[in-house]
């Protein structure tokens, strides 16, 4: 990536504004631009916490309505749980490697988002964590930590389900992408033990919530926080409707205990 040529083409002020990233065409919906730099700026001065605050509010969604395969969405009005993932890591990213801009955001967040640069179908995107923390782990972004249980669980879930992904035509790479990521070495700290293995979790841990819905993987993410010695956690809240800080992690799980099994965990080094 580290070749790509980026131009910017300014669009009105209330459409979103077009772009170019080599081969990657850019999308960025309203405001987005000066909410990338503030949080270049809350970051730099005063780290993750205080961005992570900074973000409460924010109304829930992915914004990607009409988003084409090949586009990169660029998107701080609103947030899902994986987006809002993927921003806090090309944030950091960017500001590793000396490029706090948009530019420098932009590129991060492609490389994050997208396991093959280009062409960046929607296929080439990272739709399972195993896939992401196998990728960002193998570009030295952090470490998939070895806590609790092995997860032997198939994953299965997109092909499985196709009528939920109506623009994926690849299905022979996706099948042959859950078979790999199925056979790879994978850990799970079970709601009934998660006790046990809470001391060894650092703030900014990514927390991934295990799905017991078969061929899933996970269901949900956030980031991990001690909060007067109480583990929580801040997401991006379906039921709020919006970015939440402090979430208690343990009542999260008991209260989903039908629906989430416990957590894997990712600890990032940008």
């Amino acid at each position: 990536m580290g070749g790509i040529v980026w131009a910017l083409v300014i669009a009105l002020a209330d459409t979103p504004q077009q772009g170019k990233a080599g081969l990657i065409p850019l999308r960025i919906i309203g405001g987005s631009a000066q909410k990338i730099h503030q949080a270049f700026q809350i970051l730099r001065r005063e780290g993750l916490r205080a961005l992570v605050k900074s973000w409460c509010g924010t109304p829930y969604g992915s914004g990607g309505a009409g988003t084409q395969p090949y586009e990169l969405l660029l998107n701080l009005e609103q947030m899902d749980c994986m987006t809002s993932l993927e921003n806090l890591l090309a944030l950091r990213l960017a500001i590793r490697r000396g490029s706090p801009t948009l530019l420098g955001f932009a590129q991060a967040l492609a490389e994050v988002r997208y396991h093959a640069l280009p062409p960046c179908r929607w296929e080439d995107r990272y739709h399972y964590l195993t896939h992401a923390f196998i990728g960002w782990q193998k570009a030295g972004w952090g470490q998939w930590l070895p806590l609790g249980q092995k997860d032997l669980r198939p994953i299965h879930y997109i092909t499985h389900h196709r009528q939920r992904y109506p623009g994926f035509r690849d299905w022979a790479f996706l099948r042959t992408l859950e078979a790999q990521l199925s056979q790879y070495p994978r850990y799970l700290i079970s709601s009934e033990a998660l006790a046990d293995w809470l001391p060894a979790l650092q703030d900014g841990d990514i927390v991934a919530f295990i799905a017991r819905e078969e061929g899933l993987d996970v269901s949900h993410v956030g980031i991990f926080f001690w909060e007067e010695g109480r583990p929580t956690f801040a997401h991006a809240a379906l039921k709020a409707r919006q970015w939440v800080f402090g979430e208690d992690l343990c009542a999260y799980l008991d209260r989903r205990k039908a629906y989430i099994g416990g957590i894997t965990v990712f600890r990032p080094n940008l």
